[in-house]
């Protein structure tokens, strides 16, 4: 069974792909790659790739926590 590529739980995270949280988590734990004040951006790593297949042309995921709590990938 494949995991659904969009959280639906009403949250934070509500209407993100699934590796939005993990990163989140990443950040919170204090492994990220840029922090510029606006935006938390990761360069995304082969193991990423491998937990998410989704990333596997990306380079780098960016997010913001909004003033609302929300936190949401930001995608050039």
């Amino acid at each position: 069974m494949e995991t659904e590529p969009i959280i639906r739980e009403p949250g934070k995270f509500d209407g993100e792909p699934r590796y939005v949280p993990f990163f989140w988590g990443q950040y919170l734990d204090g492994w990220y790659d840029v922090d510029d004040g606006t935006y938390v951006t990761f360069n995304v790593t082969k193991e990423d790739r491998m937990i998410f297949p989704e990333l596997r042309r990306r380079r780098c995921v960016r997010l913001v926590e909004r003033d609302d709590g929300f936190v949401c990938e930001v995608r050039p």
